[in-house]
């Protein structure tokens, strides 16, 4: 057992009745954490039951050792704790608040029996969602500062009230309860300005598409001069691309968008004179797509004729048109030549088109294998591009299918599947999968009823 005294002249122990090991626990909760420096281990459950046996053996003397159930609690707290550190950064402010939950934590384990059983024991509700707020998989924008303030108000009203009634659990578990339910709704909030915004950039992807490939097929006959068609892919395609988003495939306008960019490849491919109807026709439509009077005129006058402009020099116009901001060209995913898939990238990419929106990846961030998680808020079957979004519902990244396709044969992006649930219930099977190691180990070398 825990503490026995060894050596010559040690007494019969004498077994210390639960409710002297809680009296004593309770005189230490008031206490202040020792300090301790950046380099110092901090305090573990072990730790703490060695200064609770040293405290309890000043008062009822140096043979005082606790009974077998409370010293498997103590040992069982503490595989659980070093289970749940595992998984808390070691810097964050959690892993501060968990150690000063200890000594409630141990006191609630050795009033409740049941304390490992009961999933929903508010002590665990408390314990996993202070662990959760520093959990290893949180990126740096990930962390909510309101929820660590609120967090570390509830752990100080549990470790300045708690007497053994677990409803102070609880009390101090609620508003921080409120408090992330009030961020997930400004969470999905978020998210959902995040969807429409990318779903804006793919229709407008589309539609870039699009006017290219009108672009490209009005030119299959014949090919104007490379000035010119410098011009048309891209003064005269953002023409196309506003039409496409604003009116639509079957539109009277598409149409006309249509019929002019068949006329432009005649008028600069044939030598037929200026065609000043066509140059009014294009003129009208780049003001109406934000370019500037004398700027469209001029592209106007170089799009209705095979011959060249006398009064804009060519320099002057590539100049202008280099430094005008092309329509969406912030946004624009960076097309990478598309390899063909292996095998494992196919059955991963097939795999991802079947995935629900919402579903939550683990992505590997280093060589240590440390991973952040992210949730793949929507993706476009058209183009393939993939949203992700922290918990807070904030834009943390945009892959493409392939990519992440990708990324998963790697096996450097995964699903977080079920399984991966709470963090106190994982870290409360890992506990139970070292026991079993443990005591197969063991296996007839200690006595039945032996102190764990």
């Amino acid at each position: 057992g825990a503490g026995t005294p060894s050596g010559p002249g040690a007494g019969a122990p004498r077994l210390l009745p639960t409710p002297d090991v809680l009296d004593t626990l309770r005189a230490m909760q008031a206490a202040p954490l020792p300090a301790r420096t950046p380099e110092q281990p901090r305090r573990t459950v072990q730790d703490l039951q060695q200064a609770m046996l040293a405290a309890a053996r000043a008062r009822h003397g140096p043979d005082a050792t606790l009974a077998s159930a409370d010293s498997d609690t103590f040992e069982l707290l503490d595989l659980l704790y070093n289970e749940i550190e595992r998984e808390v950064q070691h810097d964050a402010p959690a892993a501060d608040m968990l150690v000063r939950l200890q000594v409630p934590v141990v006191q609630a384990a050795l009033r409740d029996r049941n304390f490992f059983l009961r999933a929903q024991h508010p002590a665990r509700d408390l314990l996993n969602t202070v662990a959760e707020s520093g959990a290893t998989w949180l990126g740096e924008e990930d962390v909510d500062p309101q929820l660590l303030q609120k967090l570390h108000q509830a752990v100080e009203t549990v470790v300045e009230t708690y007497e053994g009634d677990e409803t102070v659990f609880e009390d101090a578990s609620r508003e921080v309860q409120q408090h992330l339910q009030a961020a997930a709704r400004k969470a999905e909030l978020a998210e959902r300005r995040q969807v429409e915004a990318a779903r804006g950039k793919d229709r407008l992807e589309i539609a870039k598409q699009r006017a290219a490939e009108t672009i490209e097929s009005a030119m299959a006959e014949a090919k104007p001069q490379k000035f010119v068609q410098a011009l048309l892919s891209q003064a005269w395609a953002d023409v196309l691309t506003l039409t496409q988003l604003r009116n639509g495939e079957t539109s009277g306008e598409w149409a006309d968008a249509l019929q002019t960019t068949l006329e432009i490849v005649a008028a600069t491919t044939t030598a037929q004179g200026a065609n000043a109807e066509l140059a009014g026709k294009v003129e009208k439509s780049l003001v109406q797509v934000g370019y500037h009077e004398d700027e469209a005129a001029a592209i106007a006058r170089r799009l209705s004729s095979a011959e060249e402009d006398e009064t804009t020099s060519r320099t002057e116009l590539t100049a202008r048109l280099k430094a005008r901001a092309r329509l969406g060209g912030q946004s624009e995913v960076k097309k990478k030549p598309a390899q063909p898939r292996t095998p494992e990238e196919q059955e991963c990419y097939d795999y991802l088109r079947t995935l629900p929106f919402g579903t939550w990846f683990e992505f590997t961030r280093n060589q240590q294998g440390d991973v952040q998680r992210q949730r793949l808020s929507w993706f476009s079957p058209v183009t393939g591009n993939a949203l992700f979004v922290n918990q807070r519902g904030q834009r943390v990244g945009e892959h493409s299918l392939d990519t992440l396709a990708h990324l998963m044969a790697k096996g450097q992006a995964q699903v977080v599947t079920e399984d991966r649930g709470r963090l106190i219930d994982r870290a409360w099977n890992a506990t139970l999968n070292a026991l079993r190691s443990l005591t197969g180990r063991r296996g007839e070398a200690e006595p039945a009823g032996g102190a764990a």
